[in-house]
């Protein structure tokens, strides 16, 4: 089950991220910038992509309005990297307007204990992910 699952998780964000006409990896890091904005070295310590591969990753997501660089107020010679939330919205959308529909029937169906479960079992294995993640790279 839990490779049904991931294959399932995987291929529905890769079609959406062919349907707005982005690869997987800009997409991911697209759905990471909060209203705030990023730093690259703060997407480059998120994801565990280089900084250099953040800069390409960010060119990419500049040159199809998803993404624009602003100045931090406080240090000029910072760059936030922030998301074109309006793009955002009328590209992505659709999308999950109707997965979250579909994902609030299903939630639904479950208790506050069991969903106290269910998240606890998310939480532990995302670290899992992190930490398994972390030692290949270190190889």
């Amino acid at each position: 089950m839990g490779k049904e699952f991931s294959l399932a998780l995987i291929m529905f964000h890769q079609t959406v991220a062919e349907r707005v006409g982005l690869n997987l990896t800009d997409y991911k890091v697209l759905g990471i910038i909060p209203f705030e904005g990023l730093t690259a070295g703060e997407i480059a310590s998120i994801t565990g992509l280089s900084t250099g591969m953040v800069t390409t990753v960010v060119d990419r997501l500049e040159k199809k309005n998803f993404v624009y660089r602003d100045r931090d107020p406080d240090d000029r010679r910072k760059v936030i990297i922030k998301a074109n939330f309006e793009k955002i919205g009328s590209e992505l959308g659709p999308y999950f307007q109707s997965f979250g529909q579909e994902i609030g029937k299903v939630v639904s169906k479950y208790s506050p204990a069991e969903m106290e479960v269910i998240n606890d079992y998310i939480r532990k294995t995302t670290e899992v992910f992190k930490r398994e993640t972390k030692k290949i790279k270190q190889k």
